[in-house]
């Protein structure tokens, strides 16, 4: 990584850390006023988007998976050398779809580990996957409470339905220690507002292992204050251990939505 670039993108993001406070009043009015077409505001809670991070490998940012809906863009992958077998992707949630996981896999050698506790592993086994029915983070009412559609079907047929009590949930920490890993270079994650929980056991518990880099998306889904304050504290505890944003992208279904990608820039 380029120290010049990093160091001048950082006077400017600071600088535009400074007006925290008007910037959002100005996202929650502009919500207010135009409720139906404001909801991708939430990235000016993020960082200024005209300065993301370039990718210091050729500019090599690169979606794995055929869809905007399960792939996600990372940096550097493809330029790992066919040799390297010690690289570690971690992805929380899978929905009975591995199309993330299995593009990754046909294009590096890296080792990968899947883990969704409402969810079952693959049908047919896939080379280098591991698959756990397990949730990172911790069982909370948080994600009910935030999920828009509690009166539709949460789930595909071709998942395991538990109630919340009977879900298993584990640390990053005993995730790391049961997989006898020091360390995850990527961590995916698209978890329908189950993030919060997964950021809170990261940057409490686990601050020695944080992944090298991060591809998740954000639900911004009820567009209230309260939302809002969660999503900037969020963004705030990146920022705060060392992330800085390379790229974002809007759901196309709903574009309080968002897909992220960070690079831990600092540690």
């Amino acid at each position: 990584m380029n120290q010049t670039i990093v160091y001048n993108l950082e006077l400017i993001w600071h600088k535009w850390k400074q007006n925290e406070l008007q910037r959002t009043y100005n996202v929650l009015l502009e919500y207010a006023l135009s409720p139906k077409t404001a909801g991708e505001s939430v990235v000016k809670l993020a960082y200024p988007e005209s300065y993301a991070l370039p990718c210091s490998y050729n500019g090599s940012l690169k979606r794995y998976g055929t869809t905007r809906d399960t792939g996600k863009f990372l940096c550097g992958l493809d330029k790992l050398s066919p040799e390297t077998n010690n690289c570690i992707i971690y992805s929380l949630g899978s929905g009975g779809s591995f199309d993330f996981e299995e593009s990754v896999l046909k294009q590096t050698q890296c080792q990968m580990y899947t883990f969704d506790c409402t969810s079952s592993q693959p049908k047919n086994p896939i080379h280098r996957l591991y698959f756990d029915k397990v949730c990172l983070g911790e069982a909370s009412r948080l994600q009910e409470y935030l999920y828009p559609y509690a009166n539709q079907p949460r789930k595909p047929s071709n998942m395991t339905v538990k109630p919340e009590d009977e879900l298993l949930y584990k640390s990053l920490r005993q995730i790391l220690r049961e997989n006898n890993h020091t360390v995850v270079h990527v961590l995916k994650m698209d978890i329908e507002g189950g993030e919060y929980s997964v950021f809170v056991d990261l940057f409490t518990n686990n601050k020695v292992n944080l992944p090298y880099q991060i591809a998740f998306e954000s639900h911004w889904w009820h567009r209230d204050i309260y939302h809002a304050l969660l999503h900037q504290q969020m963004f705030a505890e990146l920022w705060k251990n060392g992330y800085r944003f390379l790229q974002h992208e809007y759901n196309s279904f709903d574009r309080a939505c968002v897909e992220w990608t960070l690079l831990r820039v600092y540690c």
